[in-house]
């Protein structure tokens, strides 16, 4: 069976402590090692939430030459607002690119608003 190949891409706000940074880690890394996946690259940020990313398009592009998909913890971490992350769901969907959430929980609360 063929391994799984990810990319990690983790979005963080200027207002993150470093504990959270290293909890997010540690549970992208757990994750990984859990399902058996190939880790191709990783990509952390920490921009201003106003702050557009200009790597997200070219990280969407790489997975698409390279086969694999993109792992980020939780909607949060893939865009400083709700609507932004929708954005990037959209464009990686319509380049068939997958982008997987260690915490589904919290995305889908995000999504309900609940």
């Amino acid at each position: 069976m063929e391994q799984s190949k990810v990319i990690i891409y983790v979005r963080f706000n200027t207002d993150i402590d470093q504990e959270y940074v290293d909890n997010t880690k540690k549970e992208l890394y757990k994750f990984i090692d859990m399902i058996g996946a190939n880790l191709v690259n990783e990509y952390w940020e920490i921009l201003d939430k106003n702050t557009e990313s200009g790597i997200i398009d070219y990280i969407i592009d790489e997975c698409m030459r390279k086969d694999c998909s993109i792992l980020t913890y939780d909607l949060n971490s893939l865009h400083g607002y709700i609507s932004g992350a929708f954005y990037i769901l959209g464009e990686a969907f319509k380049d068939q690119v997958s982008i997987f959430f260690v915490d589904p929980d919290s995305s889908l609360k995000s999504i309900l608003h609940v």
